[in-house]
């Protein structure tokens, strides 16, 4: 059974391979089919950009066929997974079924892969190690997708605390103009979008939120949800007891926007205060034994001339 295993893991790399070359070309000989039916303006100007275009369109139309259901992603746990993505950056429809159509593809292609690499540029190699590296494969195929949704949240949660007190004083410069709160958000969404498209994006849907009738507290609170940052929540208890009270927006944003930007400079603060202690591994790792290894060198040369000329 030992001696199968290669044989089958071969077998079954060729199969997968097989099969994304068939579905690739079957979509390249449709959408080929289909520019040559269409008028030449229209032709020329989608098959300029077909190239760039084919691999996100066939990604996107296999995951248009995937059932949610099938793989048990519904009720709690399709919320759960919809906020992580939304959080994430990815505002589409077809997110979840993209991240489930990922998933699957990186179980079935990363450890055949792993396994033709090993075999083709490490070979001989003992089975048992390249099952434990295929092993590692499969784990990260399984646990990378959430890692990966993991970090974009890291990086746009980092990029929204640079981003929100400009949203602020942008906010103070349209509400002290005399627009309405919802006026001065889509007023601002444009300039937003061009530091942050997906903070320009959660505007968007609160401004539709609250276009099609809902509460304006209501909008805001999911708009912080999707967020998900303290600074955004201070912000919207800060517009809701404004609201409920009755008290002028303006002063109330201004004094919080002073908050935001005297929070920001300390995080610039402890940053840079925290760049020594990150510069003592790299200093005592890379640095100081070249160093050392120049001045100790000459002496080590004088004294192994010195040990060759006693012997």
């Amino acid at each position: 059974m030992v001696d199968m295993m290669p044989l089958v893991i071969a077998v079954m790399a060729f199969a997968c391979v097989t099969i994304i070359v068939f579905i690739v070309s079957r979509y390249v000989t449709s959408e080929a089919t289909m520019h040559r039916r269409l008028p030449i303006p229209v032709s020329t100007s989608r098959s300029a950009g077909l190239s760039d275009h084919v691999v996100p369109n066939i990604f996107s139309s296999l995951a248009d066929k995937i059932d949610e259901k099938q793989f048990g992603i519904e009720g709690q746990l399709r919320t759960k997974l919809r906020r992580d993505l939304i959080r994430a950056g990815y505002f589409s429809d077809h997110a979840i079924r993209s991240y489930i159509l990922a998933r699957i593809c990186l179980v079935l292609v990363l450890p055949p892969i792993t396994y033709i690499v090993i075999v083709v540029f490490f070979s001989p190699v003992n089975f048992y190690l390249s099952l434990a590296v295929v092993a590692v494969a499969t784990g990260i195929a399984i646990l990378g997708p959430d890692a990966y949704i993991a970090r974009r949240h890291r990086l746009l949660q980092q990029e929204y605390r640079i981003v929100f007190p400009d949203f602020i004083d942008m906010l103070v410069v349209c509400t002290d103009a005399g627009l309405s709160l919802d006026a001065a958000l889509a007023r601002i969404n444009p300039e937003i979008s061009k530091e942050s498209g997906a903070l320009g994006m959660s505007l968007t849907f609160l401004s539709a939120e609250t276009r099609a009738g809902r509460a304006t507290a209501d909008a805001l609170g999911t708009f912080a949800d999707r967020l998900n940052i303290d600074e955004v929540r201070a912000f919207v208890i800060t517009v809701r007891q404004s609201l409920d009270l009755g008290t002028d927006l303006g002063d109330a944003l201004r004094v919080f926007s002073d908050e935001m930007r005297t929070k920001r400079l300390l995080r610039a603060e402890e940053t840079a205060n925290k760049l020594p202690v990150k510069m003592v591994l790299p200093l005592g790792g890379f640095i100081f034994p070249v160093i050392l290894s120049l001045v100790l060198l000459p002496i080590i040369l004088r004294l192994l001339a010195v040990a060759n000329i006693g012997q």
